[in-house]
């Protein structure tokens, strides 16, 4: 579920004497009367687990938090700058941050740009931007005048005095009664028409109209702040079709315009909001900012999961924001459909985890290649059964799918070459996917084997690349640098070999140069210092860490090494406090993050580890991170993703792919 807390809104503060009303007209009084009601219905959604996720990718929607709820209405999920009526939506849905619950509100004529503010037991809409157009025609696009106010309570929509001109690509919030809008410009059809005022409409009386205060800025895609007694607006592009950081900020009390620090991130499409006297934005390149009035200069708090722009950022408490919905990139056209808690309290106790269920496509439960491409996991092969030792030919399959972690979506690739389980994976400088190894039936036993495959993304295709000397290997470790791979230890399994033969544990090194075309390996003269498979293995900088796994006779190994690219030499590291079998370790920003597989538990028995562990090799020294990551341990999958970690297991009989995402 979604934490929520209560939203700061600040005091209400009076208009000074420069602003110019525009009155109300006869037509602008009456549309006051005008009301509907609407139904309310449950939506079931696609994915579920503790992080929220929206039923529908969105950009361009307005979003506000009440009463324990967050809202969304309208937006577009259609192709990025293709606008047509069919790729915009008019739904309100609200998320009951407590349950973590979805429903859907009765909606208003489809439109995007739409600007939604909450006051006092309602939303409020302001403006937006409808397409007339059928798909696939020339955009035919009409900013809006439209305000409307929705009741919490009654589920009824009530008509509000009209914008005194229309607008979208705008921004607005409420400070106290005070609905203000900023920024945006009027489309109708061919014509454009800026907008350099920001207008103010009393809430708590209405029918005394808008009042218009000139802005010293023409800009839109803007994004609009509250603090207690300011407004902020940030970024955009101007008139000239320049991308602006610039921000501006008006005392409604004063009547003045001021300047504050230039926005230091990107400002196209940036997303604002205000938190007591602290406004905190972020734009596409996921790094959340604060500041504060008075304050010289921004400062950095955090980085977002999914970076995105077109999003909004709306406060769910003192110590919480949500950045919900957005775009990843224009060329791609992938909205953001998670709801990313943003924590800005000043000590954080635990890591923030992202939790996601959804139905997988995949017939294998386990063991499968594994990838990570931008935002995208490549998954092929693996082990349908999750029986230990179901190594039966039925059992194992070439199957391929990917995905897209953003969306939150899955499709079909292409097969894996063989059917195979178990392989080692890295991605090259070229983009390129390279499977080698791993285990499998060959028609007539299951054995390690030797191919090397590589995968391209974007011709959705697999070849061979090379193979492992003699019968291959499984269970091994890699270390990928510059332009060579290092294979480390691992298994040759052939059943069919005399009994007391048929294990052979490896200890020399492999080497391949990176070639797209060949990537064979060949022997060198390193050697581990002792025979060590399924263990867990990470290179930072120039060494190459490894710990757990087992030797001959299931035995596990106890000790835990590194080696030194460079100079070609081990030496022994400090071990982490739960030794591992089948652990995955992780490289981030120079440390070493270890999870998942088996360690002793009481008895010495090997038992599922839920922990996370970090190691710095500058002190030679592990840490707990989490003595539970909430997703089954056995048979797991781990990846750097940004400054996050990716874990996933399709490990269960409920056809499930569970998905977990850590910023550790």
């Amino acid at each position: 579920m979604v934490s929520v807390m209560v939203s700061v809104v600040g005091c209400a503060a009076p208009v000074a004497d420069t602003a110019r009303p525009t009155q109300a007209s006869a037509a602008q009084a009456a549309t006051v009367a005008r009301s509907r009601t609407v139904s309310r219905t449950p939506l079931k959604l696609d994915v579920a687990g503790a992080t929220a996720v929206l039923p529908r990718g969105l950009t361009s929607f307005g979003a506000a938090v009440s009463d324990g709820s967050l809202f969304v209405l309208g937006g577009y999920f259609g192709r990025p700058h293709a606008y047509s009526k069919a790729g915009q939506t008019g739904d309100l849905m609200r998320l009951d941050l407590r349950s973590g619950a979805w429903e859907q509100l009765g909606g208003i004529d489809p439109a995007q740009s739409i600007a939604l503010v909450a006051h006092k037991g309602r939303v409020v809409r302001v403006g937006g931007m409808e397409a007339r157009n059928e798909d696939g025609t020339e955009a035919d696009l009409h900013s809006l005048d439209t305000v409307e106010a929705f009741d919490l309570a009654t589920s009824t929509w009530t008509s509000l005095p009209p914008l005194p001109g229309s607008r979208s690509s705008h921004d607005a919030v409420v400070l106290g009664d005070a609905l203000w809008v900023v920024g945006g410009w009027a489309i109708d059809g061919d014509t454009k028409q800026w907008r350099d005022t920001a207008a103010r409409l009393d809430l708590g009386a209405p029918d005394q109209g808008w009042v218009e205060v000139d802005a010293p800025f023409k800009r839109r895609a803007l994004a609009v702040a509250a603090t207690e007694d300011r407004l902020v607006a940030i970024g955009g592009i101007d008139d000239g079709r320049n991308l602006s950081q610039r921000v501006d900020v008006f005392d409604p009390g004063a009547g003045e315009w001021s300047k504050g620090p230039t926005f230091p991130g990107p400002g196209f499409g940036v997303a604002a909001v205000g938190v007591g006297k602290t406004v905190f934005a972020s734009g596409m390149d996921g790094v959340v900012h604060r500041w504060t009035v008075g304050d010289e200069a921004w400062q950095r708090v955090t980085t977002l999961a999914y970076p995105r722009f077109f999003h909004r950022l709306v406060a769910s408490g003192i110590d919480e924001l949500l950045a919900v919905g957005g775009i990843r990139q224009m060329a791609t056209g992938v909205r953001v459909r998670p709801i990313e808690p943003v924590f800005i309290g000043e000590t954080r106790v635990a890591p923030t985890v992202l939790e996601f269920e959804l139905d997988s496509p995949l017939p294998s439960k386990n063991r499968q290649g594994m990838a990570l491409v931008d935002d995208t996991l490549f998954l092929f092969g693996g082990n349908k059964s999750l029986g230990q030792h179901d190594f039966g030919a039925e059992f194992f399959t070439d199957a391929g799918f990917a995905l897209d972690l953003a969306a939150m979506t899955w499709r079909t690739t292409a097969p894996y070459p063989a059917k195979r389980q178990t392989m080692s994976t890295f991605v090259t400088a070229w983009g390129h996917i390279v499977s080698i190894g791993g285990f499998g039936h060959d028609g007539e036993v299951a054995r390690s084997h030797p191919e090397i495959y590589a995968y391209s993304p974007k011709k959705n295709s697999w070849k061979a690349v090379g193979s492992l000397p003699e019968q291959g290997r499984t269970q091994f470790g890699l270390a990928v640098r510059d332009d060579e791979a290092l294979l480390f230890g691992g298994l040759d399994y052939d059943p069919r070999r005399p009994k007391g033969d048929q294990f052979r544990h490896k200890t020399g090194l492999l080497r391949a140069a990176l070639k797209p075309a060949d990537m064979s390996f060949s022997a060198t003269d390193l050697e581990l210092r002792e025979p060590r498979r399924a263990f867990a293995g990470a290179i930072v900088g120039d060494t190459y860490y490894v710990v757990g796994g087992m030797r001959e006779g299931f035995a596990l190994v106890d000790t835990c090494e590194a080696f030194n690219l460079v100079d070609r030499e081990w030496k022994t590291i400090a071990c982490p406090k739960h030794g591992r079998l089948s652990g995955q370790m992780v490289a981030m920003d120079g440390k070493l993050y270890l999870a998942a597989g088996s360690s002793r538990g009481e008895g010495g028995k090997l038992a599922p580890d839920p922990s996370l562990e970090v190691y710095d090799p500058s002190t030679d020294r592990w840490r707990v991170v989490a003595e539970a990551l909430p997703i089954e341990p056995k048979h797991v999958h781990m990846v750097a993703y940004g400054d996050r970690l990716v874990l996933l297991s399709t490990h269960n009989d409920a056809g499930k792919a569970h998905v977990v995402i850590v910023d550790p």
